[in-house]
């Protein structure tokens, strides 16, 4: 599309033979048809089924909906969306949009792009490990205190190079503020009723950077690299400015559906299992599990039978189609029997623990081991690895006898246990190696026999290696959440052999799920309300734009039937962001 062209778009729907509804993106005057256009249905609350469904234009600007949409709905609304292009609304044709060039897109552009436009470095690095674990950086309202810090008056206005020094004092004291306070926001990973929950704890206790994801000096880094490099105004955008920098991956048979969750809810990951026609979710904020059935949205929540709070918060299937699922709170670990809709839980407190010594939510059990299909896998003695973020230790529970044990890791000077933040765990093919990731760490393993370090992987400071995966042929694939990789380690050796740029370095990479099928790899994002395809063999990415703002991504499940991607928008705390599930139709096949 040349720039000087005046564009819009015509939704002129049709009925085809086959009796779905189908139409058109067209430029303003004539008849060209607009390729890659988003075009979203939203429906009204209560419409069984998902809440939004998004399709694309293909090259002659036609898009087409599911076939389960003859019609459209009664008090459903379509919009098209392209970066760079504003709606006009034409009040004489009200199944007709229009899109002309937009003069800004700061309002159309994600996260990534304003972090984007900050100094690339460890930093920075530093600043996307420490704060986008839980919402994205910058956030709507981070950039609204932003603005607020530049409104400050009352400095030496008449002296031009004392009052740039009193701006910088000004920002950095307010950007300090803000790292205290969101230090008191950690515990607003425990649940609803938690005793670990920020109500129940003492504001030294809270403050304590020991006890937090960033220590004392990353804290300090981060409020003075805002200070000096968060953009003074985020009001306006040029077009141009920001670009996803992957081709597109979306087809016209791409198809995005979105299922809404309750506000109250943070379902924090969602994954298929096998036999189950339905997707099955975490909801660490109120104790409970979600059943999603994506033919027609019907949701079915499921109390984790405990009575105190335990923070669902990872989930996996196993072979048979049962759930596991560690919590965060009171040391729980579950399974969970679709059939019978029965819990079976352990304690993970080991024998060797004294009595007088209390877990409480202090271990907080995090990930669990998985193989190349994100299932639960299971060592040689049938143990289960997971990840003690409180601790930084590995742990395992051998389901059929109870017992529990807990395995020493390696740490780095100035961190305390859970600065590290110890994160995804996954065991080699052959069960002889639990890889595990440190976001404030590095990579290594423990060898599942002895329980002692078999190998080690240095990162830089910042580079977040984050949530893990294996492929088919003993590779082990790692999220850097912090300098926006993909990190490629073979098992065996214990080296790394190749690592990949993100197009957008400031996409923070939460996770990656290889696709066996596709032999490709899934990043997803917390920060760019994207998601990326990464193709093995060439290493070349491609992207898939998602129809939401704030799309913060935790956790991509892969359905080997149906080779559907699935996950969740999961922003922290609860509220603070969409809640929805996400079913994505890649459209390649």
């Amino acid at each position: 599309m040349k720039a000087h062209l005046v564009c819009g778009a015509v939704l002129a729907a049709i009925m085809t033979p086959a009796q779905a509804l189908t139409g058109r993106v067209l430029a303003a005057t004539g008849d060209q048809g607009l390729a890659d256009v988003q075009v979203s249905m939203s429906l009204p609350a209560g419409t069984p089924g998902p809440g939004a469904v998004t399709v694309f234009t293909d090259a002659s600007g036609t898009f087409r909906l599911p076939d389960e949409y003859a019609t459209l709905p009664a008090g459903a609304q379509l919009a098209a969306t392209k970066l760079g292009f504003r709606q006009v609304q034409d009040p004489a044709a009200p199944l007709t949009l229009r899109l002309e060039p937009a003069p800004d897109i700061a309002a159309q552009v994600p996260a990534s792009a304003w972090l984007g436009r900050m100094p690339a470095g460890d930093a920075r690095n530093v600043l996307v490990t420490s704060c986008s674990s839980c919402h994205q950086v910058p956030s709507p309202r981070m950039r609204e205190y932003a603005a607020q810090i530049e409104a400050v008056r009352g400095g030496p206005e008449g002296d031009a190079k004392a009052l740039a020094a009193w701006r910088k004092l000004v920002r950095h004291e307010a950007w300090r503020v803000i790292v205290k306070y969101m230090r008191t926001r950690h515990y607003a990973i425990f649940p609803d009723e938690s005793a670990m929950s920020l109500d129940a704890i003492d504001w030294p206790t809270a403050m304590n950077p020991d006890y937090n994801f960033y220590n004392a000096r990353q804290g300090e880094l981060v409020a003075q690299f805002l200070a000096d490099n968060f953009p003074h105004t985020t009001a306006t955008l040029a077009p141009g400015a920001y670009a996803a920098g992957a081709p597109l991956g979306v087809t016209a048979k791409t198809v995005i559906r979105e299922y809404a969750f309750p506000d109250t809810a943070l379902v924090r990951e969602i994954v298929p299992a096998p036999q189950s026609p339905y997707l099955w979710g975490a909801d660490v904020q109120r104790n409970r599990i979600v059943r999603l059935d994506p033919r027609d949205g019907a949701t079915k929540w499921f109390p984790v039978s405990f009575d105190a709070a335990t923070g669902p918060h990872t989930i996996a299937p196993d072979g048979a189609g049962r759930l596991w699922v560690s919590m965060v709170d009171n040391g729980q670990f579950g399974r969970f029997d679709p059939a019978s809709e029965q819990w079976t839980l352990w304690t993970l407190r080991p024998k060797n623990l004294p009595d007088s010594a209390s877990l409480g939510g202090a271990a907080l059990v995090h990930d669990m081991s998985i193989d190349e299909h994100g299932r639960v896998s299971q060592d040689a003695k049938g143990r289960i690895w997971l990840t003690l973020v409180g601790s930084n230790q590995l742990g395992t529970i051998a389901p059929a006898s109870g017992d529990v044990e807990f395995h020493d890791t390696f740490s780095k000077p100035g961190l305390s246990a859970i600065n590290h933040l110890i994160y995804s765990t996954v065991l080699s093919p052959d069960g002889t190696c639990a890889w595990f990731s440190q976001v404030n760490g590095d990579v290594g393993c423990l060898d599942t026999a002895t329980a002692k370090i078999s190998k080690r992987i240095a990162f830089p400071e910042g580079s977040g290696p984050r949530r893990m995966t294996r492929d088919g042929a003993g590779n082990l694939w790692v999220a850097l959440f912090g300098s926006g990789q993909v990190t490629k380690i073979d098992m065996a050796r214990g080296e790394r052999v190749a690592t990949y740029d993100l197009p957008d370095r400031a996409a923070a990479p939460y996770a990656v799920a290889w696709d066996e099928q596709r032999q490709a790899v899934w990043v997803a994002t917390a920060n760019a309300d994207a998601i990326y395809r990464l193709d093995a063999a060439s290493g070349k990415f491609t992207v898939y734009p998602l129809p939401r703002p704030m799309a913060y991504l935790r956790q991509i499940g892969v359905d080997p039937e149906h080779g559907r991607l699935v996950a969740t928008y999961a922003n922290y705390p609860a509220g603070s962001g969409p809640s929805y599930a996400v079913v994505i139709e890649v459209g390649d096949r």
